[in-house]
């Protein structure tokens, strides 16, 4: 893992630094969208290995095929992801018009043969993330199409908390991390999918390592003094796995880290029993449309105005904008009519693929408004709540 690990995103709007400010307000972005990946993890020292010995794995992609995170299958409909392959800013995340999923292959060359694709139609990130170094590394997908089990494609089982407490995930367990990311830090990408073996560490061990403080919901693995084995760009998102019995739970998701098997650093993920719970609470859950309107248009800097009706006790809001020609820009508020210096969220992204994503929402009505940066077509609007 790298530093870059920090920013391991793969941003589907531009460089990293475009996409960080995006979120908070920023001038709009000028990166085009197929700039996505610059900063991609994969597996070093590991091995090629088969899909069908880690079915769970999946391959997140951009609608046009780029592969830039990893990620697990939960359900048919659900996967888990780190959230920084999907953040934006503050209460903005990537539009599921952008991305995709493949499942069911071993090498990325094969998608479109062998491949199970399925487009994205709902992002959800854990509330509160405040970027890697502070853990909350975690976001799920909704899949538009169930996927279909076989052999290559299958869900695997979250840790929970009494799956630490019997000691799955102790120092010094083995775990096997997968992916198509880097083979070394700043290296080539492979097109089989990889897999290594790498001790689990304590957080004590972690927290000496690196000069940031490692949060209680993060895991460690690596070899301290050797270093050799780790994910790398591309890798985030995707799955650690440990043995429980005669099977495989899921124990991490490739979060970031200094380097790529570095002998001083770790590699560190999202602790998934931290969050099982959280996960859990969506797998049975379908989305609740609260919005869908087609074929919107408007001039540079004209407005349209939406207005949906939240009740009380929902986890999380989402609305979208996507689809059609130009650039509209995206604004939600909460109780009254969004302004430009007024707003709950305003990703201000290129062109019309915009997502605001948020948990908790006041009950009452809110404001779904949407600005011509320059002209615009076509454009679909669109809000679901869970």
């Amino acid at each position: 893992m790298s530093q870059h690990h920090v920013v391991r995103k793969m941003f589907l709007l531009g460089t990293a630094s475009t996409a960080l400010f995006i979120g908070c307000g920023s001038e709009e972005g000028v990166a085009p969208q197929e700039s996505l990946g610059s900063d991609r993890q994969e597996i070093v020292g590991g091995s090629d290995t088969s899909i069908s010995t880690h079915p769970w794995q999946i391959s997140f992609q951009s609608t046009s095929g780029f592969a830039f995170c990893g990620g697990s299958i939960l359900n048919e409909n659900w996967i888990l992801t780190a959230q920084h392959c999907v953040y934006e800013g503050a209460f903005a995340v990537t539009s599921p018009s952008t991305v995709r999923i493949a499942a069911g292959i071993s090498k990325l060359s094969t998608v479109d043969s062998e491949g199970q694709i399925r487009f994205v139609d709902d992002v959800i990130s854990f509330p509160g993330f405040a970027g890697v170094k502070k853990g909350k590394d975690v976001a799920l997908l909704h899949l538009s199409k169930p996927l279909t089990f076989n052999g290559k494609v299958a869900p695997i089982a979250l840790a929970t908390a009494e799956d630490e407490a019997e000691g799955l995930t102790a120092p010094g367990v083995i775990s096997t991390v997968t992916g198509w990311g880097d083979l070394a830090e700043n290296g080539t990408s492979p097109d089989t999918l990889q897999a290594v073996d790498v001790p689990l560490l304590s957080n004590e061990d972690a927290d000496a390592a690196y000069p940031e403080d490692i949060t209680a919901d993060q895991l460690a693995a690596g070899i301290i003094g050797v270093g050799g084995i780790d994910s790398c760009q591309g890798d985030s998102g995707g799955p650690l796995i440990v043995s429980k019995g005669g099977g495989k739970v899921l124990a991490g998701v490739v979060s970031w880290g200094y380097g790529c098997a570095d002998p001083a650093f770790p590699g560190l993920y999202a602790r998934v029993s931290s969050f099982q719970p959280w996960i859990s609470s969506f797998l049975k859950k379908s989305p609740t449309i609260r919005l869908n309107t087609t074929n919107q248009s408007g001039g540079e800097g004209a407005w349209k105005h939406y207005r949906v009706s939240i009740p009380s006790g929902l986890q999380v809001f989402n609305v979208h904008i996507s689809g059609g020609t130009g650039d509209a820009d995206l604004y939600v508020q909460h109780g009254a009519q969004p302004t430009e210096g007024s707003f709950t969220c305003r990703p201000y992204a290129n062109g019309n693929g915009e997502t605001c994503s948020i948990p908790h929402p006041a009950a009452g009505t809110w404001f779904i408004s949407v600005q011509g940066y320059s002209a615009f077509s076509g454009l679909r609007v669109h809000a679901t709540s869970y």
